[in-house]
């Protein structure tokens, strides 16, 4: 009875603490808790309004654990996840604000299909954010420029878009690849992505070369685009 006890008194805890964890805080979605000695969550339900965005609370546990959704999404990566949380701390499960109404399943990557739970959206109440999105183009630039000075590269953002990454490719070279880029709804952003080594070579001597952009845009569709630069 002792030990039945410990766990209820711990759970308890775990709600407790998750009250004053995520006070004043912008997340209005479910609290994903992890159980205080077990390797697993607490049983939930778990259950948010469309557009909301679920937290990962590890704050009771002494346990690593995370949250990954076991299907993918347009980006081929998890639907929703939250990166892994030391004992005691709290991480927010980023791509649940984009889900339609339904019931999603999850696990702790770190222990397995053995610590599972579900996610369920409510429709009846909220909007979903539209998923991230943007479209490339490429600005005039010749092929003695971008042997010069590298790619050059206009990003327009229709949706609010995050960690953006870019890839000009030629063939199977990657000519260059931006850093992770930031977007707000219909922002744009022209960047210029240095030549690597091996971009510089592939480039040296032909006469025009067919370049691709691609971009990976977390929980969203990626974008491409071609062009022959001469």
């Amino acid at each position: 009875m002792g030990g039945i006890s410990s766990r209820i008194a711990l759970g308890l805890a775990a709600v407790v603490a998750a009250f004053f964890v995520l006070a004043g805080t912008a997340y209005a979605g479910a609290v994903i808790q992890t159980d205080p000695v077990e390797y697993t969550f607490l049983p939930g339900p778990y259950v948010q309004g469309l557009g909301e965005t679920a937290t990962l609370d590890n704050s009771v546990s002494e346990n690593w654990h995370d949250v990954v959704a076991t299907k993918n999404g347009p980006d081929g990566k998890p639907l929703f996840s939250a990166p892994l949380a030391r004992g005691g701390e709290t991480k927010v499960v980023q791509g649940t604000q984009y889900l339609a109404a339904g019931t999603y399943h999850f696990i702790c990557s770190f222990h397995g299909a053995g610590m599972s739970g579900d996610l369920t959206i409510d429709g009846s109440s909220g909007s979903a954010s539209p998923r991230p999105s943007v479209k490339l183009t490429f600005p005039a630039q010749s092929l003695k420029q971008v042997r010069k000075s590298g790619v050059k590269v206009k990003i327009k953002a229709t949706t609010a878009s995050s960690k953006v990454k870019v890839t000009a490719k030629a063939g199977k070279v990657t000519l260059g690849t931006s850093r992770a880029l930031d977007f707000t709804a219909g922002q744009s952003k022209t960047v210029n992505l240095p030549l690597t080594k091996a971009g510089r070579k592939a480039i040296a001597r032909p006469k025009s070369v067919q370049i691709k952009l691609s971009a990976a845009v977390p929980y969203g569709k990626s974008a491409s685009a071609s062009r022959k630069v001469k």
